[in-house]
């Protein structure tokens, strides 16, 4: 019975971007996904989030990542600073394609293209409401070995197996499973996936 009140518990829900138009077409999108959701923050800069996220507790942050047209180091610090101080909070940015790096070095918890389908804004959306109501799981991004960061690095400046393989000191077998560990980790399908998904 404790878990039925904990899932009828309104979701907090903050959003960070500079075009208020945006911010309300996610606001609106967010109230069909899941209408017990509450918009607690809708603020224009970091430092109105900052001061907002004192005074209200927060449990999904979506944040611009297209500020000035690129996430930059001032993005990087806000972000890691968030996370510091307010662990509990998922954050995910949506953005042009270029920000999904970040993603991928686990600096955010989610991501979503603005070049995304409505479908998949709210297969998305849904995803990060439920996971508010299942125990804490470690985000796969996250769960990548150093090895398999490294090998991802490089293939994204676009070396080649057998010189990664040089490169890192290790056979072009071991190389190949590090890269394909990390694209089951990641849930992508094949190589082609992953070449777009560390380029997009």
């Amino acid at each position: 019975m404790a878990s039925n009140s904990e899932t009828t518990q309104p979701i907090n829900i903050a959003l960070m971007g500079g075009d208020h138009y945006a911010r309300h077409g996610i606001t609106t999108l967010l109230r069909s996904v899941t209408p017990d959701s509450q918009i607690k923050i809708s603020v224009g800069d970091y430092q109105q989030l900052d001061t907002a996220l004192l005074s209200n507790r927060i449990d999904i942050l979506l944040v611009s990542g297209a500020e000035k047209y690129h996430t930059g180091y001032d993005c990087l610090k806000y972000i890691k600073n968030i996370k510091a101080n307010y662990p509990e909070v998922i954050i995910c940015m949506y953005s042009a394609p270029a920000n999904s790096l970040l993603w991928v070095r686990g600096d955010i918890d989610a991501y979503i293209s603005l070049q995304d389908p409505i479908y998949q804004w709210r297969a998305k959306l849904l995803k990060m409401v439920d996971s508010r109501h299942r125990p804490k799981k470690k985000p796969a991004a996250l769960s990548l070995t150093p090895g398999e960061w490294r090998v991802l690095k490089e293939i994204r400046n676009g070396l080649d197996i057998r010189y990664i393989a040089e490169l890192e000191k290790l056979s072009y077998r071991r190389v190949s499973a590090l890269k394909s560990s990390a694209i089951r980790k990641l849930g992508l399908r094949n190589k082609t996936d992953l070449l777009v998904f560390l380029t997009s």
